[in-house]
């Protein structure tokens, strides 16, 4: 899973709170992937309001799989 083609994220360090990187390496960890939402909601908890990567992880029908790019965005990992 890739953000958009024409799509220049400005992520903002302030957005790592504990939670959301717990959240992201529990999904990563565990292969379930099902807690994305949760990690969008955790992300605009902590001040992210990027609708494009928000929309991406609560799309109804996206099926989110290692490889995530959110995850691996708050992972670190390019």
């Amino acid at each position: 899973m890739f953000p958009p083609p024409d799509y220049a994220l400005q992520f903002d360090p302030n957005w790592l709170t504990s939670t959301v990187v717990a959240l992201a390496r529990q999904a990563d960890e565990s292969g379930d992937f099902s807690i994305v939402p949760i990690l969008a909601d955790a992300l605009q908890d902590a001040g992210c309001d990027d609708e494009t990567l928000l929309q991406c992880c609560r799309v109804p029908g996206n099926v989110h799989v290692r490889g995530n790019w959110v995850v691996d965005l708050v992972l670190g990992r390019e």
